[in-house]
Order: structure tokens, then sequence, then C-alpha cells
């Protein structure tokens, strides 16, 4: 089974997200799942980071590779090794058709990481994408801001 269209071109928008193209592990990961998929094999692993294709897909907004990873069983919170998970990511680049997806599929849209930063959090320390559309849509499904680290952090040096 050939690769749809829309899915290569998506892939191709992956490679051109600075923080992939930059690294070289993470590129060679996504080029790697990108020649399985052309050969006809669909699945969600996991590259550099801990982080899933679903990850990846989800910072370059591209529905069509989300659909196709959620419809062969992939995990819509999976973690990476920060406890991010895909809809954490997607807010911060503000990928909002890759948000809604998610959230359509049952992505928690009040997960937190490791360092206490919820996906509206993450939206809030952008500024790419849609990333206006993406914070109220993420405020209308009840996501709360949570950034309680930092604010640990801010508050501590502060007093110093």
């Amino acid at each position: 089974m050939a690769l749809r269209p829309e899915v290569d071109l998506e892939f191709q928008r992956v490679k051109k997200i600075r923080e992939i193209s930059l690294n070289h592990d993470i590129l060679n990961f996504i080029e790697l799942a990108h020649a399985s998929f052309q050969q006809g094999r669909t699945s969600n692993p996991r590259g550099p980071f801990k982080r899933s294709l679903l990850h990846y897909a989800a910072m370059g907004n591209c529905t069509e590779l989300l659909r196709l990873l959620l419809q062969t069983g992939a995990p819509v919170d999976v973690c990476d090794q920060n406890k991010r998970t895909p809809l954490s990511w997607a807010a911060e680049y503000g990928a909002l058709d890759a948000v809604m997806l998610l959230v359509e599929n049952g992505a928690k849209v009040n997960s937190i990481d490791d360092t206490l930063t919820s996906p509206l959090a993450w939206s809030l320390s952008a500024g790419m994408g849609q990333i206006v559309e993406t914070r109220s849509f993420l405020r209308q499904k009840g996501a709360r801001q949570r950034w309680i680290l930092r604010r640990i952090i801010r508050v501590l040096v502060s007093r110093k």
C-alpha cells in the first residue's frame, strides 16, 4: 500500500521543524519512520528523548499522520521522557488542528509533565502557529493553566 500523498507531505513538514532539522538524531529518527511508512509499515516508534512519532506529528500539526497513528492504536496520551504528551507539544507549537484532533480522541487537556506544566501553560510560553486560537480552544475544553514549578522557582529566587 502506497503512502498517501498528504501523509508524505506531512512527514516533509515535520522534517522542517527547527528543533528537528537541527538535531541529527531526531532527523534520522523521522527519516527512518518515514521510510517505514513508505514501505507500508505503520507504527508509533520511539526516538530520541523517548518521543514517539505521535509527538512529532503533533508538533507539525500533521492531522493525517496523527489520524493514521491513532487508528493503528497509538495511545493519545503517550509520554516522552519529560512526561510531555503529544497535546503538550501541539499546544506549544500552536498546532490548533492537531490540538483539536487529539482532544477529540480523548487527550487529557490538564495533563501535567515533570515540570508540573500543562498544555495550556506551554501554549502561553510559546508564540508560534495559531497560538491564540489554540489557547482559546483549550480553555473551552476545560484546560487550566498550571505552571506550578516555575512559580515556586520565581518565589524562591525573589526571596534571595
